[in-house]
Formats: C-alpha cells, structure tokens, sequence
C-alpha cells in the first residue's frame, strides 16, 4: 500500500501546485486547476520532441524590444517612458511561468500565453523610465515540467543564457543594465547571474538585479553581488516574496525551493531567503501605507496592443516590512479586484502583484539606481 499511497500523494501534491499557479492568473477555477495538475505530457521528456528554438535575431522572439513601441512602454498618468535614444541603461527581463497547462513539458516561445500581456504591461514597463527595455520569449517549462523535470529546466534556462549573450554581443555595446525577473524568470536569473555575469567583465556593467518571487540565497555576496541594502546601492541585488501579515502561504516559494548554486541544483536551507523592503529599501524596519506612492493592480483584459496608458496608480494601498523570509503587507478588502486573487484569498501570497503593489517605488528606485551607477566612476570593459 505504500507505493500507491505515495504515488497518489505526489499527484495531489502536483494538483495543488497547479491550482495555486492557476490562482496566480484567476486563469481557471478550482475544478479547472484540479484538473490540470492531474495532467501530464503525454511521453517522457526524452521522447518528446522539443519545441523550435526561438531565434533572437528575429523581433518575434521577444516579448518587449527597443523601437518597436510596445505595451511594455505604457504608463500611468504623470508618468512617462524614457526617450529610448537617450536611456541611460538597459533592462534584461527574463519573464515568469505564463503558460497554465500541463500538456507539454516545455512551451512553444511563440505560444499565446494568458500572463503575457499581464507581465509586459504590469512589470516590464516598471523599468521603462530608466531603461531600454529587452525582454526574451524562451521555451518555458510548465508546471509540471518545473516540479519534476530538470531537463526541462535546463532547456529554459538555455534559451535564456543564448538570449542574454546574443543582447550582449549585438545590443549592449558596454551599457549599464539591469536585470529583473519573476518566478519561474526570478530562478533562471539566480543562474544567469551566476554563470553569465558574475564571472565575467559584465560584472562591472550590473546596476543592480531585481530578482522576485523565488528563493534568493542570502549569502550572494559570496559570489561578488551582495544583497541591496539602501536605495542607491549598484552592483547587488534585491528580493522579496510578498505575503498578507499574519499568513505563511507564501513560504511555498522560499521553504525547501529548489536554486541554482556555484554549478548545481540544491535545496534552500538553513540560509534566510534575501528580503528587501521596496518602500525602505533595507532588510529591516517597517515602512507605513503612506511611504507607498503608487500601486498598480493586476492588469486585466482588453490589452493594448502599443504603448499607452495603464490604470491609474492607488496611492498608499500598503505598507510593508520583512518578517520571517517573506515581505508583510496588509492590503485592504475595499482595494479593487486587481489586488484580491484566488492565491491571495486561499494562501494570503500576492506573489502575482509582487511587482504591482509598490509599482511606483521600483520605478523610482531603478531610475535612482540607474543614475547613482552613471554617476560613479568605474571600469567598463572594453567591446
């Protein structure tokens, strides 16, 4: 009776995990993530042919990219995008888990995924009063291919390396940049990091890493990127995973998660996940509601299908601080439905408005941290 019992435990186990990824859209009801989470692809990874490669020499492989005015260039009232011809810096972007089935084990980058437009409209235009913005389509691995396959992590994770080196070797040209990243993103970029940036002369160029939604292992320093600990810091980086005060659902993404460390796939331990207040900008000290200029909630269909204008910002929504591994906050029921999910609702994680709710603090932040990185005197490798 063991095996079964286990076998059926497992499943249940990957259920939940797709429901509460599901809840991270409002995408599909409980029925609809029971259901999904009891799928799987049909053969095994090495027998299932691979999704085509994205190619990023062509546009169409990224979701956001300089000159063509996307969605990623929208913005609230009294804010404005950076003329691109006179950004300071760039932005690398590596995206969350936007596809929602169980179906494939890797995704089509191509595929018209439900979180797209939410992701390029409530996080990537977050950096676009600092930035030139890049942001890769990659073959993503799907729910279920990121609890129990590594290869088809790796296959994600490749397709986001080929796509930082082909931006640094075609687009960067010595620039400052950022990278940012989200869930499923946030853990390729803990690799990323590690392996593309931190070991090489680009280590001079990083104004900073906004790394969210994932275990970040506090003792980076140990590789040369020490965590952020005030708002104008370069050359660190910044994490958090947002809860509801008083709830522990949000430990999911940081408790026994899986990270990438110094060449191989470990589980967190005994380290404390990096927590950053986006409202203090330091590991300790509450900020109040009234320290939160601007949130933006989730945002919802229709789409722009070019730059124009996001829903306005809620002054004041939350305030925030760092407690056990995940970021407090304590956001009112009278918000709109953009703050209030299933995920928030059943666990009290706002993991999908890690980025929303202090929307106009990150803006702020990446344009002051832009500006501190120029105005410092530094080495910048030679082309």
């Amino acid at each position: 009776m063991t095996q079964p019992s286990s076998r059926l435990r497992s499943r249940w186990i990957r259920a939940l995990a797709a429901l509460t990824s599901c809840a991270l859209l409002s995408a599909c009801g409980p029925i609809g993530g029971l259901v999904e989470g009891f799928r799987h692809p049909a053969k095994p990874f090495a027998a299932t042919p691979a999704p085509p490669a994205p190619d990023y020499a062509q546009a169409r492989a990224w979701m956001a990219l300089p000159g063509r005015d996307g969605p990623e260039r929208s913005t609230p009232s009294g804010f404005k995008p950076v003329d691109e011809a006179q950004a300071p810096a760039d932005l690398f972007f590596i995206h969350p888990t936007t596809y929602l089935k169980n179906d494939v084990w890797n995704a089509p980058y191509d595929v018209d995924a439900p979180y797209n437009a939410p992701v390029i409209l409530g996080q990537v235009s977050v950096f676009n009063g600092c930035c030139r913005l890049y942001a890769p389509h990659y073959r993503q691995a799907s729910l279920h291919g990121l609890k129990t396959s590594p290869p088809a992590v790796q296959l994600a994770y490749a397709d986001v390396a080929r796509a930082f080196r082909y931006y640094v070797q075609r687009e960067n040209h010595g620039r400052p940049f950022i990278i940012a990243a989200h869930s499923q993103g946030a853990y390729l970029a803990v690799r990323l990091l590690q392996e593309e940036v931190l070991a090489t002369p680009l280590r001079n160029q990083l104004v900073a890493a906004y790394v969210l939604g994932t275990y970040v292992p506090s003792n980076f320093a140990a590789q040369g990127l020490p965590t952020c600990t005030n708002a104008r810091q370069t050359g660190c980086i910044i994490g958090w995973n947002t809860s509801q005060a008083g709830r522990t659902g949000a430990l999911m993404q940081v408790n026994n998660a899986g990270y990438w460390w110094m060449g191989a796939e470990r589980k967190s331990g005994a380290l404390p996940a990096v927590c950053i207040n986006p409202l203090t900008w330091t590991e300790t000290g509450a900020a109040p509601a009234s320290a939160n200029p601007g949130s933006l909630g989730f945002p919802e269909a229709p789409y722009p299908q070019h730059a124009g204008r996001l829903e306005p910002l809620w002054p004041h929504l939350t305030g925030a601080v760092c407690k056990a591994k995940l970021l407090d906050v304590d956001v009112p029921g009278k918000a709109p439905k953009g703050y209030h999910d299933s995920l928030a609702l059943l666990f009290g994680s706002y993991h999908r408005n890690d980025f929303g709710l202090f929307y106009a603090a990150i803006r702020q932040n990446a344009v002051d941290r832009v500006a501190a990185f120029t105005q410092a005197p530094r080495e910048i490798p030679p082309r």
